[in-house]
């Protein structure tokens, strides 16, 4: 997720890398239990948009719900 600008001082270094990657290390588990309908809704969509990493489409799939809530959700002047 990190991104590459044009300016010097925002590149991928292996210094940049590695100072984030204690901060970025995944170490709290959540299980997520889903009935055979579920499963099958699941496995279909990931067969047909040919998704191999389920734990990365969830976390992806969870964290824009949760950020499009908060977008909504978020007091407004006007």
């Amino acid at each position: 997720m990190y991104m590459v600008s044009k300016s010097k001082k925002h590149r991928l270094t292996p210094g940049f890398i590695g100072r984030d990657s204690d901060r970025m290390r995944r170490t709290f588990r959540k299980t997520i239990l889903f009935n055979e309908k579920e499963r099958s809704v699941i496995d279909q969509y990931c067969r047909k948009y040919s998704i191999r990493n389920r734990s990365a489409f969830f976390r992806d799939v969870i964290i824009a719900h949760i950020l499009k809530q908060i977008d909504d959700n978020y007091p407004k002047l006007f």
